[in-house]
């Protein structure tokens, strides 16, 4: 079976202003590739309403919020999942977490990390593909204020800057979604933006989940892409980077500069991570040109072997190998 993670999404502001204009969708150049693949999941940071609802919490900085049209052209592109536990999930406030609940469920694009109610934020999305079952779950280490209640909308919140008090929670969380299915990937929107480095207390957190049984670790949330870890039991892909947006390109990180990754797996697990250079436009999100993908291939390079991983060129993509059996992890 092949699964293809993406990033993070963002379809309001610029992006929606140009799907409105253009009418053409941001993902034309991924979806045959989409297409291709048993499972397709991103990250939604975004509202989909077209309600004049916002969030009624502290003031923040950005808030982004799409057009109800967008759900169908992720369904069109071929998005199978939707991870929702992230900054941006209530920016059109509870009303709109309603109907981008709502426009997912009506466009068969299953979701994890939001819901009515803490009950539901916490429940994973399970999905067949490939003949196995994979259960995704969805949390964020920010936005205490968007937290879930037992009576209140919002995210799957969870504070990892304690971890003892976290572990106890993934691994009970990762063993009931693993009793529902044959693989579990857990999702975290984690880490500061532009964090250079993988914090050891993400490693820790990251490598406890694959030890209670999840088969991937996915975290977004930087805006760059980070490096790829194997651990006992699994990988783990500290961060996926950004898919679709319309944010101002840091020289140094150049968030326009990403990766789109696919993993290959099978009952036992993953067995195979590469990953395809991809460029970021407000209107297009393309495959990266020999340019790009050159300064792609060298820093994610440079960010894996930072965690003992190698990376190694393979057509178009970058080959992640998996340890050697035995070999020390």
């Amino acid at each position: 079976m092949r699964i293809c993670l993406g990033g993070d999404v963002m379809l309001g502001r610029g992006v929606d202003e140009w799907v409105v204009a253009a009418g053409r969708s941001p993902f034309a150049e991924l979806s045959a590739y989409w297409h291709g693949m048993d499972l397709v999941a991103v990250n939604l940071e975004c509202a989909l309403t077209d309600r004049d609802t916002w969030y009624q919490g502290p003031r923040k900085a950005f808030y982004f919020r799409g057009r109800p049209e967008a759900a169908r052209l992720l369904a069109e592109a071929g998005v199978d999942v939707v991870t929702l536990a992230n900054n941006h999930a209530l920016d059109a406030g509870e009303p709109g977490l309603a109907d981008t609940l709502d426009l997912l469920d009506h466009r068969g694009i299953a979701h994890a990390g939001a819901g009515p109610d803490l009950a539901h934020a916490s429940r994973p999305a399970v999905v067949g593909a490939g003949g196995l079952r994979v259960a995704f779950l969805s949390y964020c280490d920010h936005q205490e204020d968007f937290a879930a209640g037992p009576n209140r909308p919002g995210i799957r919140y969870l504070d990892l800057t304690t971890p003892e008090r976290a572990l106890p929670v993934l691994a009970a969380d990762v063993r009931a979604a693993r009793a529902e299915a044959d693989l579990v990937i857990v999702a975290f929107h984690w880490q500061a933006n532009w964090a250079p480095v993988v914090e050891p207390p993400f490693r820790r957190v990251g490598r406890h989940c694959l030890r209670a049984g999840a088969s991937v670790v996915w975290g977004h949330s930087p805006h760059h892409f980070q490096g790829v870890e194997w651990a006992p039991g699994g990988v783990i892909l500290y961060s996926t980077g950004d898919l679709v947006d319309d944010y101002a390109v840091d020289p140094v990180y150049r968030n326009d500069r990403q990766l789109l990754f696919t993993l290959e797996l099978d009952k036992t697990g993953v067995t195979r991570v590469v990953a395809r250079p991809i460029e970021l436009r407000w209107d297009q999100t393309r495959f990266a040109g020999p340019e790009a993908a050159e300064w792609i291939r060298v820093t994610f390079g440079r960010y894996c072997a930072a965690l003992g991983t190698r990376v190694m060129p393979q057509g178009d993509h970058l080959l992640v190998p998996a340890p050697a059996a035995g070999a020390a992890r």
